[in-house]
């Protein structure tokens, strides 16, 4: 995973969309997705996008 998909899995997390729809679209491992979204949450991850 690189950083153009870890910036766009927080834009779509950011815009509202669903785990199943952000795994979809970005063509990723479900678990990557939650993870990125707990680190935000946790305020662990700082991303400008």
């Amino acid at each position: 995973m690189d950083k153009e998909q870890v910036q766009y899995i927080i834009k779509l997390l950011r815009e509202g969309h669903s785990l199943t729809k952000i795994t979809k679209l970005a063509k990723i491992n479900i678990m990557y997705v939650s993870v990125i979204r707990k680190l935000m949450v946790m305020d662990l991850l700082r991303v400008e996008v």
